[in-house]
Formats: C-alpha cells, structure tokens, sequence
C-alpha cells in the first residue's frame, strides 16, 4: 500500500499531466484550425505543424511544472522518444478500432484510456527517471 506521503506528490504529478495535456491539445487544435482556416494550408501539413507546436509545449510544461525537472538534452530526446510512441500506439489503437468496426468515438476513447496512462508511466519511470 502506498504511503500517503508518496500518493499526495504522484495524484499532483498526474492531474499537472492531465492539465497539460488538455492545454496541449487546444493548442494543437487552434494552430492547425487557424492554419487550414486563416492561412489556408492543407490540413496534411497544418496537422504535424500543429503537433510539434503543441508537443514543444507540453514538452516545457511536464518537464517544468508537472515533473518539476530540468529542461535539458536528455529529457527532451527521452519525450521525443515517448511523443513518437504515444503517436504511433495512438494510430495503432484507432486503426484496431476502425478495423473492429468500431464507433470513431469508442476509438478515441480508447486511445486515452490506453494511450494517455501509458505515456505517464513511461515518462514517470525513463524520462523524468531522477525527478520522481
């Protein structure tokens, strides 16, 4: 059983990931909207520029506020290393989904249920390794 002076820490470390997160992903949504929308580029390149925008966010704010941890060559390449997994776990998941026949939502769903958990642990136990 988990100490409570060890649980309070790690439920703050999971709600500041979950925050970022969701900061991240309206990051990745107004940058690629106001690129198709305003600038007029096609959704297929407006996407990865809006994914590497939001992933440089979230990169400076799990490493400064939600793993409170240094920013530094070796935490950026270890999040590169989990951002490339969670990308491709995620079109893993809603490619099973699809291939199931499945509702797109029960896909994306999925993918939060399985995929958001997974990139926390791996960024708990390698990335952020020292600061946990």
């Amino acid at each position: 059983m988990l100490s409570e002076g060890w649980r309070r820490p790690y439920f703050a470390r999971i709600v500041r990931f979950g925050v970022t997160g969701l900061m991240a992903t309206g990051i990745h949504v107004v940058v690629a909207v106001t690129l198709i929308i305003r600038l007029g580029v096609f959704p297929y390149l407006a996407n990865p520029i809006a994914f590497l925008i939001a992933t440089g966010f979230s990169y400076a704010t799990n490493t400064l506020w939600s793993f409170s941890s240094r920013m530094n060559r070796r935490t950026l390449l270890r999040y590169a290393c989990v951002a490339t997994l969670g990308c491709l776990a995620t079109m893993a998941v809603a490619a099973a989904a699809e291939i199931a026949r499945l509702d797109y939502r029960v896909g994306v769903l999925l993918v939060i249920v399985l995929v958001t958990p997974t990139t926390f642990a791996l960024h708990s136990l390698w990335t952020y390794r020292s600061a946990c």
